[in-house]
């Protein structure tokens, strides 16, 4: 990250919603699921989650001590929670129930319990752990991608995958579009190193051909510096670094981060980076 300093802070109470409903819906297909997602945001209902993991990463997590009752013949689930007032709730989730199953759901299932939501949501929160029993290294890789769009790339994530010959598990934040591609290999193997890091440039490429971006929460660092041309043009990657020098002059804060150097119109390396 970057140093900065917060002058003025906006901060809004918000109240504890009257009702929550979390379900679960397991689809035979990635497509599906990933239909289904475009179809519910569609109609404007915006729920609280909609949240999406692939056979992989359900696989991992029901063979954890973090089980959570997903299917694991499913080759995705949808985790979706609504929240508002009652009656709001209840209607939104009738019709959300009807679109999944409309749209390939085999089955959608509701927490009848706090205990029974709470359970639901530990597989989903605990997944990152549970792939970490899988290879001793994980790539976590972070896009977003327009909601219409989500098919179309779970299909060449898909893609990449087989031609690489990898292993990844797909968790993610599907109501947003904000994909995480985890994939799960042995840096020490160096040729697998390799397919992981041509793997990662392809997914990240795909993303930004469907229009949309190489980051949806995790940032750049230094991972994803070489992807930033291509989003942004010299003169936009100029100002940032501008700004940036204005408050950083010697750029001691994470050199050579962020913005890559050697595509802004003026290029000057920062002390002690290549």
């Amino acid at each position: 990250g970057m140093f900065g300093i917060a002058v003025e802070i906006t901060v809004r109470l918000e109240p504890v919603p009257e009702s929550i409903r979390t379900m679960l819906a397991d689809f035979s297909t990635v497509r599906a699921a990933s239909e289904a997602v475009s179809v519910v945001i569609a109609t404007g209902i915006v729920p609280a989650a909609l949240e999406m993991m692939d056979r992989a990463c359900v696989a991992a997590v029901e063979s954890s001590i973090y089980a959570a009752g997903y299917p694991t013949d499913a080759a995705a689930v949808l985790l979706v929670e609504l929240d508002g007032q009652a009656d709001a709730v209840e209607a939104e989730a009738a019709a959300v129930v009807s679109l999944l199953l409309e749209r390939g759901a085999r089955e959608v299932r509701s927490a009848s319990t706090p205990a029974d939501r709470a359970r639901l949501w530990q597989g989903r929160k605990k997944a990152f752990g549970a792939m970490g029993r899988i290879a001793p290294d994980l790539a976590v890789q972070d896009a977003v991608v327009p909601r219409s769009c989500l098919p179309e790339i779970m299909d060449r994530i898909e893609g990449i995958r087989l031609r690489h010959g990898l292993t990844i598990s797909n968790v993610f934040h599907a109501g947003d579009g904000n994909l995480h591609p985890n994939i799960s290999f042995d840096r020490r193997d160096p040729e697998v190193a390799d397919r992981v890091h041509t793997a990662c440039r392809e997914i990240m490429a795909a993303c930004v051909e469907a229009g949309g971006s190489i980051t949806g929460e995790h940032g750049v660092g230094s991972d994803k510096i070489d992807y930033m041309p291509w989003i942004f043009d010299a003169e936009t990657l100029g100002a940032m670094r501008a700004v940036r020098r204005a408050f950083d002059p010697a750029e001691r804060a994470n050199p050579g981060k962020v913005v890559p150097l050697h595509a802004c119109r003026e290029w000057r390396a920062a002390p002690g980076v290549r």
